[in-house]
């Protein structure tokens, strides 16, 4: 994490963290007292956000595995499929699209070595 004057790689995120805490803290006590007139989750409306985590756990545990190409397009392809619901064609473009450019972005441009899964020999 480093010092305060020299921080490293960590400080940020820490920071982040410290700030996301402290403005929760601050929210938390000021609806202590008041009364809510609607409902958290109203009907079904937590279905989608739990499909949601479910396919970002998915994602993340699919990675190692899959690897990062293949990963990704399944990602986004399940996640515009179930939670946006956009039309077959869009669907496959927009999840081959920006696959391909994240690749070019990371892995030429960036030089970050992705993970290849099983295509690696």
């Amino acid at each position: 994490m480093g010092k305060f004057r020299h921080p490293g790689p960590g400080f940020l995120p820490f920071g982040l963290a410290v700030i996301l805490i402290v403005l929760s803290l601050v929210l938390i006590l000021k609806s202590r007292g008041k009364k809510s007139s609607s409902p958290f989750w109203a009907g079904q409306t937590w279905v989608r956000p739990l499909l949601g985590v479910i396919i970002f756990l998915g994602y993340a545990f699919c990675l190692g595995y899959l690897g990062f190409i293949l990963t990704t397009f399944l990602f986004l392809f399940v996640w515009m499929w179930v939670i946006e619901r956009i039309r077959w064609a869009t669907l496959l473009s927009i999840s081959f699209g920006v696959t391909a450019v994240l690749y070019l972005i990371f892995e030429y441009f960036l030089e970050v070595p992705l993970p290849a899964g099983f295509w690696s020999v």
